[in-house]
């Protein structure tokens, strides 16, 4: 057996969960007239064919070269990656090479609107090995390895230089302080004060004086773990949607206090039993921690961060707000029967070979300086349907790093994919004021509900031939246990021989 296969054994986890039917393991729900399902399907990623399934987008963790078209990246949270060289200076008569790395944009204020992001540069990575600086927090001083092994080759001939904001705002990694840690302008050659301001940008100035007998010819590999103080999703959407250079640009007044729900929602801890030490509480149930790709499409990164946080954008089309709806328990707000339903009820499901009953959860582990991991889970075989066959759920979250988190948004996608009846109705103009999100009740004798609840996928106004106005719902099968965080778990994962164990 190979270790990939033992990794696979121990990270699995059988559970236990009801039958049903399933349409789709996640709904993207939204209210706009001119948007209202942009898809049933929001992971693209589920395919039971893993070759067809890409893997975690390491394009914005990488070192990249200098080139006209690199984009820099927006960091969110604490994430392990590279930078982009974006200038080269060579002095000392061809003896020593400086680089600048820019590493990623700065984001703006919390949902306050008043507490600024935070930076703070944990460790620097040469050729996978953490540098430990002299007392000055940018000379090299020895690097260390991932089994402690020491080497001073690296010893006064490189310095790394940080900056968070701007070439006048040092940044001095963890354990250091220096009251006279110079600018980027000073460092830097051929750079000025008024030109090279580097404003809003995180970047790390690295100069390297050659020396071949220590084998210090060039830049060598360079990763740092660096750590944003926004990580909630509702500061980071806020964030994201409301920035002009780097988001959608969306006047911050066009939010709505959902996202600072989100926000009390995400902080609340979460109990799993961690190997070893019993049970333990995640301080925060869902955080943000990685990278978006500003070369990517504004709606594929809020969906990015939104399916990393168990939530769904939505736009409501009285208000004229954006907001967000979280998928957790609740109560239902309104009911409906032959009393109040115009027409007929519609229902749909899918077959019994689309229905789910496993999901492989691939994230990034922070354990292993955010290479990429895997967490799997199953419903047990005496809790499937007859003749059920083997159906994996593919999921991939690339900006987070806690496989807590990662187990806990896997269970959520799988639970729900076995309960993902969708019915839709009309009613009359009385229940204009229903969003989104809000859970209802449905009485219906034909399919044999009684006070089912559902959450509204979405609503709208309609127009029948006698010029009544009525309202249009979908609405999604909810059931509580889906959201129940019980039987969730923590393994010690190293890789300090190169290969991941457990």
């Amino acid at each position: 057996m190979s270790f990939l296969s033992g990794i696979k054994k121990y990270a699995k986890k059988s559970y236990k969960f009801l039958r049903g039917n399933s349409t789709a393991s996640t709904l993207v729900k939204t209210a706009a007239l001119a948007y209202l399902v942009y898809r049933l399907n929001r992971s693209a990623n589920k395919d039971n064919d893993i070759d067809q399934i890409p893997n975690i987008d390491a394009g914005v963790r990488l070192q990249i070269p200098p080139a006209a078209d690199n984009k820099i990246p927006v960091l969110y949270g604490t994430a392990f990656f590279g930078g982009i060289i974006t200038d080269a200076q060579m002095t000392n008569n061809n003896q020593t090479m400086t680089f600048c790395l820019t590493l990623a944009e700065k984001t703006g204020t919390l949902r306050d609107g008043v507490t600024d992001s935070a930076y703070t540069f944990k460790d620097v990575y040469w050729n996978d090995q953490r540098i430990v600086f002299k007392s000055d927090g940018f000379t090299a001083d020895y690097t260390v390895d991932r089994n402690g092994n020491f080497d001073r080759s690296i010893e006064g001939l490189v310095k790394v230089y940080c900056y968070a904001g701007g070439s006048d705002t040092p940044s001095i990694p963890t354990g250091y302080t220096n009251a006279s840690y110079p600018p980027a302008t000073d460092v830097m050659p051929e750079w000025d004060a008024a030109t090279h301001t580097m404003e809003d940008l995180i970047f790390a100035v690295v100069e390297v004086n050659y020396n071949r007998e220590k084998g210090i010819t060039q830049l060598a590999k360079m990763n740092f773990e660096i750590e944003n103080s926004m990580k909630l999703p509702g500061d980071v959407l806020n964030d994201y949607m409301t920035n002009s250079r780097y988001g959608a640009g969306i006047t911050a007044s066009d939010l709505d206090t959902s996202f600072d729900d989100l926000n009390t929602y995400a902080d609340t801890g979460v109990d799993y039993d961690d190997q070893g030490t019993g049970t333990q509480t995640l301080a925060d149930r869902y955080q943000i921690n990685g990278l978006l790709d500003t070369a990517k499409k504004v709606m594929e990164n809020i969906e990015r961060i939104t399916s990393a946080s168990a939530s769904w954008l939505k736009y409501d089309i009285h208000e004229g707000k954006w907001g967000v709806v979280i998928n957790r328990s609740g109560t239902s707000t309104a009911s409906f029967d032959d009393s109040n339903i115009i027409g007929s009820v519609e229902v749909s499901g899918t077959g019994l070979k689309e229905l789910y009953n496993s999901v492989k959860v691939e994230f990034p582990h922070r354990d292993l300086r955010d290479s990429a991991d895997f967490v799997t889970v199953e419903i047990q075989s005496a809790d499937r349907n007859a003749n059920e066959e083997d159906n994996t759920l593919q999921l991939i979250y690339d900006i987070i790093n806690e496989p807590v988190q990662a187990q806990l948004l896997g269970l959520i996608e799988l639970k729900q994919s076995r309960v993902n009846l969708v019915a839709s109705f009309e009613t009359d103009y009385t229940y204009i004021n229903l969003k989104a999100g809000d859970l209802i009740e449905l009485t219906n004798e034909r399919f044999g509900f009684t006070n089912k609840v559902f959450r509204i996928i979405t609503i709208t106004e309609a127009q029948g031939d006698d010029g009544a106005l009525t309202m249009k719902i979908t609405a999604l099968e909810y059931d509580a246990d889906v959201y129940s965080t019980t039987d969730l778990s923590r393994f010690v994962r190293s890789d300090s021989n190169g290969i991941i164990t457990i």
